[in-house]
């Protein structure tokens, strides 16, 4: 099992995928919680759910994730039904990778629900108009950025969830990672 765990979470845009990289270029293992709940979404364990629940986003063996994005983004309820269909998938594969490891391992998780108490989370954090223009510069919509932004919690959630990293500038985040993991 993993030495230690980190959750590396934030709000959409607030340098997740930053940071993880960079702590995987320090030699830490990080896991993108993102990439395993879309490699589950594509595979052949998802197909009737998709084509019972989503019928508008399959077409002939494939999924148009963004036409999927739109619905969930703006449709709780919808969200709410694919979650609760992926999440447990998505923990049970976290589960079998973190076995298989020693070492300390970073999971990238975008928008929890709720935060654990007896778990441990480093927060990247920045204002809604820094990453509202670092969503737009990755090529995102306004409208799929607003409505992403409006399915997660507030800036207040994000606040108190962990140790939290204010990432504005990308060698100030690396200074503040780096003083995290002297910690």
């Amino acid at each position: 099992m993993a030495k230690k765990v980190y959750f590396l979470t934030g709000p959409i845009g607030s340098g997740k995928s930053t940071a993880s990289n960079y702590l995987k270029s320090k030699g830490y293992i990080t896991i993108d919680l993102d990439k395993v709940s879309n490699e589950i979404l594509f595979s052949d364990v998802s197909k009737d759910f998709l084509v019972i629940n989503f019928p508008e986003v399959t077409t002939n063996k494939s999924i148009d994730k963004q036409k999927l994005a739109n619905i969930v983004f703006q449709n709780s309820n919808k969200l709410k039904i694919l979650e609760d269909f992926l999440h447990p998938k998505v923990q049970e594969k976290l589960l079998e990778i973190l076995s298989k490891n020693n070492q300390i391992v970073f999971v990238e998780i975008s928008a929890p629900k709720k935060i654990e108490n007896d778990l441990d989370y480093l927060v990247m954090f920045s204002d809604r108009e820094t990453r509202i223009k670092r969503l737009i510069e990755r090529g995102m919509n306004i409208n799929d950025i607003k409505n992403r932004i409006n399915s997660q919690p507030n800036d207040q959630f994000w606040l108190k969830a962990g140790y939290t990293i204010t990432n504005i500038e990308i060698q100030q985040l690396y200074r503040e990672i780096d003083k995290f993991l002297k910690l």
